[in-house]
C-alpha cells in the first residue's frame, strides 16, 4: 500500500473510532434496558441493538478490521437468534456478551494496530463465547473472559474526544455574526478615511496659517489681516469640531455594534465547544451493573439529562468525581437483595443520575440511591478515631454537620479496604474536583431511605470571576470560588504556633504565608512598616490558609487563557489573562497555592552531616509461598524504609508472630500449611495479636472472598490482578 492510501485509511479509522464508540455505547445502553423492559419493549429494543451491531460490523469491514467484523458478525448472529425466539436473553446469557463488548472496545479503541498475545486471545475467547451461545453450548472460556474483564479497573467514562460535531444551526449563526463584522469591518474602514482627509485638512490649515502669519508681519495692515485670519481660524475649528464629534458618535455605535458581535461570537463559539453529557453519562449504568454483580448486588442507574451540553472541560473534570459517587452508592448504599426485601424495599437497588441547568450559567447535577442512608453514628465514630473532632464535638455536631464530615481525608466507615472502597480518600478527591472547578457539592441522607449528592458546577471554563493581587510588584488572579474572604492585619496580630505564623479569623487560628515566598518571586516587599497588609484567605476541601499580599485590586471577570502546549502544567499556576492594557496576567491554582504553602518557610538548610538512610517506619512481617511475590513485595516495602521479615507459609508467619514484635501483617491467602483467612481468624483469635494490622494481597477476586475477608477480621483486601504498589504503600501507612 502506498504512502497517500495509508494516510487516507489512518484518517478513515481515526474517524471509524469515534463512530465505533457511539455504537457500542448504543449496544451496550440497549442492553441494560433490555434487562429492566417488559416483554412489548424487548423485540423494538432487539431490533435497535441489531441495527447498531449490522451498522458496526459494515464499517469495520470499510476500514479493513476483520477481527471486529468477525466479532460483530457473530453479535448479529446472537441477536438474530433470540429475534426468531431460538433462545432466550437471561441473565447469565448477559452475563457472557457484556465481555465480549468489552473486547470488541478495546479492538475498535486502537484501529489497526497490532494485538499483543493477550488480546490476541480474548479476542478468540470471545468469538468462541459468541459462537457457544448460539449453539446453546456455553464454553468455560465465557467464565475465563468475564473473570479478565472484572479485574478491569472500574471506569466513570472515557475522556472526551479530540473533535466535535457541530450541528449546521451553530455554523450559520456564527456565520452570520461574521456577516455583521463585515459591516463593522466596512464602517471602520470609511472612518478612518475620513480622519484621513481631517488630518490632511488640519496640516494644510496648518501651513497657510504659517505663510498667512509672515505676510502679514510684512504687510501695512497687520492688525485688519491678523483679524481676518482669526476670524477664518475660528470657523475651521468649529467646523473641525463638529466633524470629529460625528465622528466620535460613530465609533462609539461602532464599538457597542463590535462589542455585541463579539459577545455572541464568544458565546456561539463556547457552544460550539459544548458536549453532551451523553459523553460523560453514557458508560455509566454498565459499570453500576458490573460494580452490583461484582459485590452480590442488584441495582440500575437510570440517567436523565444527557441532552444538557457542557464545556468538554468541565466533562473532563467530573469523570472522576462521578465516577467516585457512583462506586459509594453502589458499594456503601445500596444493599444486597435479601436484606432489601427484609425491609420491604425492592430487591433490585436504584442509582439515579440527573443534570439539569440553573441559573447563573451553572448546571446541577445529582447523584442519588434509594439505599441505607450514612450511619451518622459510625461517622462519629471515625471522626473522633481520626481526630477531626473529640468526643464531645461529635456530641454536639448536628446531623447535617456530621454528614459533611464525609467529605474529609480519610473519612472511611468500610470495615476493610479493597480495591473499590475502604480509602476514605473518594469523597474528598470529588470535593477537591468540584471546588477547582468553582462549583460546590452537598449531601443530604436519610437513615433507611438512601442518600443524595448535589454538584453544582459551571457550564463553562472560558470565563470566571477572579480577585486581582499585586505581588513583588507583579500582578496575579486569584480564582474567586477559592476566596473565603479578603482581611488586612497588622504585624501585633501575627502570632507563632509550632514554628508556623498565624493570625486569628473568624475566632479560629489560620497559618498565614508570604505569597512571594510560595510563588518564590524576588522584587520589592511593599511593605509599609508597622501599617496593616492586605490577607487573601484561600480554602480548599478542609484546609485553609491566609496568604499576605502588597495590594487587592479588586475583583472582576476574568478570560482564561491556556499556557499552551509548551507548558501543560506548572506548578502553582492554572492558565493567563490579559489585561485591557495588554499584559498577560497569571491565573494561579488555589489548590497547589495551599500545598506548596505546607512548605513555604520551612525551617532553616539540612546539616550536611545528617543520615541521608531511609528513616525505619516500621516492622512489617511478609507471609508468602510464592518466592518471587515474596522478594518483588520484600523489595518495594524496604525501598519505602520498613523493616520487612519474610514468612515462607502461614504457619511460619504465627510461629514468629508469637515470638517477635510486628508492626503488621501482610499476607497470601492461598498458602500450604495454614492459608491466609486461617491465619488471619487466629491473629483475632489471640488476645496479644488481636490488633495487629492484617493486609490480605491475594489472587482471590470473588466478592465472597472479600466477604469472608472481612469476616475473619482483615484490615485490607488487595487482589494481585489490581496490584499498584502506591496503593499498597499508601493502604499501610494509613493503617499504621
Amino acid at each position: 500500500m502506498d504512502k497517500k492510501k495509508e494516510e487516507f485509511l489512518e484518517l478513515l479509522r481515526e474517524t471509524f473510532r469515534a463512530e465505533s464508540a457511539e455504537h457500542l455505547q448504543a449496544i451496550t445502553a440497549g442492553l441494560l434496558t433490555f434487562e429492566r423492559a417488559s416483554a412489548a419493549e424487548r423485540a423494538l429494543i432487539l431490533e435497535r441493538i441489531l441495527r447498531e451491531a449490522h451498522s458496526l460490523k459494515g464499517a469495520a469491514r470499510s476500514v479493513s478490521l476483520a477481527g471486529v467484523e468477525a466479532l460483530c458478525m457473530e453479535l448479529e448472529s446472537v441477536f438474530s437468534a433470540i429475534k426468531r425466539d431460538e433462545i432466550s436473553l437471561t441473565a447469565e446469557m448477559l452475563d457472557s456478551i457484556h465481555p465480549t463488548l468489552g473486547v470488541l472496545e478495546s479492538l475498535c479503541g486502537s484501529p489497526g494496530a497490532p494485538l499483543s498475545p493477550e488480546g490476541k486471545e480474548s479476542e478468540e475467547e470471545a468469538l468462541v463465547v459468541l459462537k457457544g451461545i448460539v449453539r446453546r453450548t456455553p464454553d468455560k472460556r465465557a467464565a475465563t473472559l468475564m473473570a479478565a474483564v472484572a479485574s478491569q479497573p472500574y471506569v466513570a467514562a472515557t475522556a472526551a474526544p479530540d473533535t466535535v460535531r457541530v450541528s449546521t444551526l451553530k455554523l450559520g449563526a456564527i456565520l452570520l455574526e461574521a456577516e455583521e463584522l463585515v459591516g463593522a469591518k466596512i464602517a471602520g474602514n470609511g472612518h478612518a478615511a475620513e480622519l484621513r482627509l481631517l488630518a490632511m485638512d488640519l496640516a494644510h490649515w496648518n501651513q497657510r496659517r504659517v505663510r498667512e502669519t509672515a505676510r502679514q508681519r510684512r504687510g501695512p495692515q497687520g492688525a485688519t489681516a491678523a483679524s481676518e485670519l482669526l476670524e477664518s481660524e475660528m470657523l475651521y475649528t468649529r467646523r473641525l469640531e463638529n466633524s470629529l464629534r460625528k465622528l466620535t458618535g460613530s465609533a462609539h455605535h461602532d464599538a457597542l455594534s463590535l462589542a455585541g458581535i463579539s459577545d455572541r461570537i464568544l458565546d456561539d463559539t463556547k457552544k460550539m465547544l459544548l458536549l453532551p453529557c451523553s459523553y460523560l453519562l453514557g458508560a455509566l449504568p454498565k459499570v453500576a451493573r458490573d460494580l452490583a454483580r461484582d459485590q452480590g448486588k442488584e441495582a440500575d442507574l437510570l440517567v436523565s439529562g444527557e441532552d444538557i451540553e457542557i464545556d468538554r472541560r468541565v466533562l473532563d473534570e467530573l469523570k472522576d468525581p462521578l465516577n467516585h459517587l457512583l462506586r459509594n452508592c453502589v458499594d456503601h448504599g445500596i444493599e444486597k437483595p435479601d436484606a432489601r426485601r427484609e425491609l420491604g424495599k425492592p430487591s433490585r437497588g436504584s442509582v439515579t443520575i440527573t443534570a439539569k441547568p440553573v441559573e447563573g450559567n451553572r448546571v446541577e447535577l445529582t447523584v442519588a440511591d434509594d439505599g441505607a442512608g450514612i450511619d451518622t453514628g459510625k461517622i462519629r465514630k471515625a471522626a473522633v478515631r481520626l481526630g477531626l473532632i473529640d468526643a464531645g464535638q461529635a456530641a454536639r455536631l448536628s446531623e447535617a454537620d456530621v454528614t459533611g464530615l464525609i467529605f474529609h481525608s480519610g473519612m472511611s466507615t468500610s470495615p476493610i479496604i479493597t480495591d473499590i472502597s475502604g480509602r476514605g480518600l473518594g469523597l474528598a478527591i470529588v470535593r477537591e474536583k468540584v471546588e477547582k472547578l468553582g462549583g460546590s457539592i452537598t449531601v443530604t441522607s436519610t437513615p433507611g431511605t438512601g442518600t443524595t449528592f448535589r454538584m453544582l458546577v459551571p457550564l463553562s471554563l472560558a470565563t470566571f470571576r477572579g480577585v486581582f493581587v499585586d505581588v513583588a510588584g507583579r500582578r496575579f488572579v486569584i480564582p474567586t470560588a477559592g476566596v473565603v474572604r479578603v482581611s488586612r492585619v497588622t504585624p501585633d496580630q501575627i502570632t507563632t504556633v509550632e514554628n508556623r505564623q498565624t493570625i486569628m479569623l473568624g475566632g479560629r487560628a489560620v497559618s498565614l504565608v508570604r505569597l512571594r515566598d510560595v510563588l518564590e518571586l524576588s522584587g520589592p516587599d511593599g511593605r509599609t512598616g508597622g501599617a496593616a497588609r492586605p490577607v487573601v484567605v484561600l480554602r480548599s476541601v478542609d484546609r485553609q490558609v491566609a496568604f499576605l499580599v502588597d495590594e487587592v485590586q479588586g475583583e472582576q471577570e476574568v478570560m482564561v487563557r491556556s499556557l499552551g502546549r509548551q507548558l501543560p502544567r506548572v506548578r502553582n499556576i492554572d492558565g493567563a489573562s490579559s489585561s485591557g492594557s495588554g499584559p498577560v496576567i497569571p491565573i494561579l491554582n488555589v489548590v497547589d497555592l495551599l500545598e506548596s504553602a505546607s512548605t513555604a518557610g520551612a525551617p532553616g538548610p539540612i546539616d550536611a552531616g545528617k543520615d541521608t538512610t531511609p528513616e525505619r517506619r516500621g516492622r512489617l512481617l511478609i507471609a508468602e509461598d510464592s518466592i518471587t511475590a515474596r522478594t518483588l513485595v520484600k523489595s518495594i516495602l524496604e525501598e519505602a524504609g520498613y523493616e520487612v521479615v519474610s514468612a515462607v507459609d502461614g504457619m511460619d508467619a504465627l510461629t514468629r508472630l508469637k515470638t517477635e514484635r510486628f508492626d503488621m501483617l501482610v499476607s497470601d491467602v492461598d498458602m500450604p500449611r495454614l492459608n491466609g483467612f486461617e491465619l488471619t481468624a487466629k491473629i483475632r483469635a489471640d488476645k496479644k495479636l488481636s490488633e495487629l494490622p492484617v493486609v490480605l494481597v491475594t489472587a482471590l477476586g470473588l466478592q465472597k472472598d472479600r466477604e469472608y475477608g472481612i469476616e475473619v477480621g482483615a484490615n485490607a483486601y488487595i487482589v494481585k490482578s489490581d496490584f499498584d504498589q502506591s496503593n499498597l504503600l499508601e493502604i499501610i501507612r494509613r493503617l499504621l
